[in-house]
This record gives structure tokens, C-alpha cells and sequence, in this order.
């Protein structure tokens, strides 16, 4: 919560001052890490777009401050968009009379410097409005940290339980569902459809993480997603109802015995001597 420091207070855009004649006095708030960094005049984007960063501010401060603080607002305006290599606006009568124009579906194009704006000059004259698009940025193009995408496929997954067993499960679904539907089983306390549930209720201190389920592997298909799942069941210690799908030993072939050619001269020699 703010609280008034200095005659002064901050609430939201707006930094409202106590003059010494008791009467209120208000101007642009701006936090102290603020940088005054904006769109760069020189980046690619469309002119359009460029100049709405200096319309936006200055009506900003118009909006804002009152008249003694407006003149200083204006003129620190003018040089961020400077220092910004922005243009600085220039000032409009709002009562000149627009010609009528005919309401048409508006053109979304991707801004190109050279070509789109050429496009969209041709179409202002035809009364389609214009819309440009900038390019994506190359954190566009990255997936974010936060996403926890492994969850979203289908595979085998594992719970874990505090007592030091596991779950191990498959789904053809989203692994994220199938969590929830466990959730779902113990607050409603559904033993019947769930071993975790049915894990909890027999020990009511354990702690299943819920929070942290652990992806084995991401396989959609059904036959290899129950054999990983019996083969991860084998691994590590569970408490699931079934060991998935039965897989028979593999016995071990017998291993090959190349005859070795009898040597006729030493099994003489033994045959003598025993005789």
C-alpha cells in the first residue's frame, strides 16, 4: 500500500502533491527504474506505429497534469522521443471535418519497409483501412521456461509417494489430464478407480507429489506405451494393483560348442598308461 511521503503520493500513472495552500496538484507518476526506453526510431516498424508512441505520451501528460505541471511533462517528453530518435507530433485542430468514407473490411499486412506501405496506400484509396503487423522477434520464435510442455503428451508417468513407493502409470492422453483424474479420485475418495487413492486411504499420513510427476517417456502408441510401462514397473518399487503387460522371460540361448577335433595321439598315450 502507498502511503503519502513529502506531500506526495502515488496512485497508478498519476502523482498526486499537496500544495502548501492545501489545493491538490497532479502529474505523471514514474517509478525509479523506469528508463524512458521506447520503440527506436529506427527499428522496423511501420511510421504509423512509430508515431503513436509520441501521440500516446503526449496525451498522456495532457490527460493528466494539471497546468503547472504540464509545460515541465511536455518538455521531458519531447526529449525522451529524441533520445528515442522518435519524431516528435505535431499539433492537430480535432475540429476539421473527415470526408466520408465508406466502411470496408480493414487489410492486416505484415509490415515490409518499401512494399507494404506502397500496398497500403493503394488500399487507403479504395477506403481500406490498413493494418500492419511487425516482424516476430526472435523470443517469438522460442518456447518459454515456465511452459512445462512434457506434460501435454501421452507416454507412461510416475507418482511418487513420501513413503519411498511409486505409481507407475500409461495414458493416451495428456499426461496433465490423467494427474487430475487422480486428484479427483482421492478428494472424492473413488479407491475403486485408482490405486493412488486406494494407497492414500490405507495409509492416510502419506503425501503423494502431485506437484512433481515425473515423465518416463512420451509414446502414443499403445503397444509400446504398455510394454514401457510394465518395464518401468519392474524397476522401481510400487504399489499399482498390476504389473502391466506380462512379458515372458527371455531365456537365454544356449550357447554354441564347436566340436573340437579329437586328438588321437594323446587319448592313446592315457589309454595306455591307465592300462
Amino acid at each position: 500500500m502507498e502511503l503519502e511521503a513529502n506531500n506526495s503520493l502515488a496512485f497508478l500513472d498519476v502523482f498526486v502533491i499537496r500544495n502548501p495552500d492545501n489545493t491538490i496538484g497532479h502529474t505523471v507518476y514514474r517509478k525509479k527504474t523506469h528508463t524512458n526506453r521506447y520503440l527506436n526510431g529506427e527499428s522496423h516498424h511501420h511510421p504509423s506505429q512509430l508515431a503513436t508512441v509520441g501521440k500516446s505520451l503526449f496525451q498522456r501528460a495532457r490527460g493528466i497534469c494539471d497546468r503547472k505541471h504540464l509545460a515541465a511533462e511536455l518538455q521531458h517528453v519531447k526529449q525522451v522521443l529524441q533520445d528515442n530518435k522518435l519524431r516528435i507530433p505535431r499539433l492537430r485542430h480535432s475540429d476539421r471535418v473527415k470526408p466520408a468514407t465508406v466502411e470496408r473490411v480493414p487489410a492486416v499486412l505484415p509490415y515490409v519497409r518499401g512494399v507494404t506501405d506502397k500496398v497500403g496506400y493503394i488500399l487507403k484509396r479504395a477506403s481500406i483501412k490498413t493494418y500492419y503487423k511487425p516482424p516476430k522477434k526472435v523470443s517469438q520464435f522460442l518456447p518459454s521456461v515456465k511452459c512445462n510442455i512434457p506434460l501435454k503428451y501421452a507416454g507412461v508417468y510416475k507418482l511418487d509417494c513420501e513413503c519411498g513407493l511409486s505409481y507407475i502409470g500409461q495414458t493416451k492422453r495428456s499426461i496433465k489430464t490423467r494427474v487430475k483424474e487422480h486428484i479427483a479420485n482421492v478428494k472424492h475418495r473413488r479407491s475403486g478407480k485408482s490405486a493412488v487413492c486406494e494407497h492414500v486411504q490405507d495409509r492416510p499420513h502419506h503425501y503423494i507429489r502431485f506437484d512433481k510427476p515425473q515423465i518416463l517417456a512420451k509414446e502414443h502408441r499403445f503397444l509400446p506405451r504398455m510394454i514401457r510401462e510394465a518395464i518401468e514397473i519392474k524397476k522401481h518399487p510400487n504399489f499399482n494393483r498390476e504389473d502391466g503387460c506380462i512379458i515372458n522371460k527371455i531365456k537365454p540361448k544356449p550357447k554354441h560348442t564347436t566340436a573340437r577335433l579329437q586328438d588321437t595321439v594323446s587319448s592313446f598315450c592315457v589309454n595306455r598308461s591307465k592300462n
